[in-house]
């Protein structure tokens, strides 16, 4: 098919189709503050600044996405976790909500659509979702942002207390992250509602660098599916699902889970990913992000970008994308290189 525009990309490579070129996500998000010149704290809850910056980034990069939230952790400050906000980097979660059976079944969480109950949540993930859907100049997709269950729950819980449970307490732990599907479903379900168009849920607790293989469906893939089930019975809306480190053994289950984009990390070696994805689930990614979109130049990311296409995008489906979060730092140059491969690609 024929090029139309951003989301006719994407959509040809979701379907297994060649488009004119390969549709590329920058991957970004604080890193579109540090582009423009702004603190993370000068964005963070200033929706207006939030959507230019996010825009104007993904614009400037090429990106066929855009996310103008730029702090995925305020959630937790509206649930009343220690949640400390540095000026110019994401915030990070000091406290546990969980720690017993009894208290996972108290949990309660707040109503995503109620501004009252959530306002860290409203004014940087909703209010800066609306401006965006409101003034971006062309069609590219608009990314929700959560984390995933397991992670939520690790969250919640703290990591490795959570994952001391599931040896004795298991159950307890399913109904952790049972819950907390549910509650990312409807934050997801409201960020749709003001204007975005994809949703983007990373989880890299379920990481097979943190869970075994054979936990990831009991423990994760189950919740995944349930999460991006609720919330495509009630948008319609395209689901990718990122996860950390080695996700090699889990891609098969993966596949299960409703997602119809996995992001993998540059852990994964490129042919290892085509060949455990077989055909079945459309990938992204998988640029280093240190070694290339921070230290590399425009030109070893044009190769390394040439090498993953040539492995992975023969038959459609890739989107190219560094395989973790780009870098806070890295130079603008190196990102419009990421996006100038994927637009030149068939053109070689």
């Amino acid at each position: 098919m024929k090029d139309c525009g951003h989301r006719a990309a994407v959509e040809a490579a979701l379907h297994f189709e060649k488009g004119d070129r390969i549709p590329v996500n920058n991957f970004a998000l604080v890193t579109a503050a540090r582009s423009a010149g702004v603190l993370v704290k000068d964005a963070r809850y200033d929706p207006p600044v939030s959507a230019k910056v996010s825009i104007d980034y993904a614009l400037k990069t090429k990106s066929d996405f855009v996310k103008p939230v730029l702090d995925s952790q305020v959630p937790f400050a509206d649930l009343g976790m220690d949640v400390r906000f540095p000026d110019d980097d994401y915030g990070s979660v000091r406290s546990a909500l969980v720690k017993t059976a009894e208290d996972v079944d108290n949990l309660a969480f707040f109503d995503p659509k109620k501004t009252a109950e959530c306002p860290h949540f409203t004014k940087c993930i909703i209010d800066s979702l609306k401006i965006c859907a409101a003034t971006l100049p062309e069609d590219l997709h608009i990314c929700g942002l959560s984390w995933g269950p397991i992670t939520t729950a690790g969250y919640l819980m703290g990591v490795e207390d959570m994952l001391m449970m599931t040896f004795e307490e298991g159950d307890v732990v399913k109904k952790l992250v049972a819950k907390t599907a549910d509650f990312i479903a409807e934050q997801q379900i409201a960020m749709s509602e003001a204007g975005a168009s994809l949703m983007w849920m990373a989880d890299p607790t379920s990481s097979e660098d943190i869970i075994s293989p054979d936990m990831f469906g009991p423990y994760s893939g189950d919740f995944i599916k349930q999460t991006i089930g609720r919330v495509k019975k009630a948008t319609g809306q395209l689901s990718f699902l990122h996860i950390c480190g080695n996700s090699t053994d889990i891609m098969p289950a993966i596949a299960a889970t409703g997602a119809d984009c996995f992001s993998f990390d540059h852990a994964v070696p490129i042919d290892a990913a085509v060949k455990a994805a077989a055909h079945r689930l459309p990938l992204m990614g998988n640029i280093d992000p240190v070694k290339y979109m921070l230290m590399g130049t425009p030109a070893e990311i044009t190769r390394e970008s040439d090498r993953i296409l040539d492995a992975a995008a023969q038959d459609g489906g890739f989107i190219l994308a560094p395989g973790c979060e780009t870098p806070i730092a890295a130079p603008d140059a190196n990102v419009v290189a990421l996006g100038t491969a994927g637009e030149n690609y068939w053109k070689n």
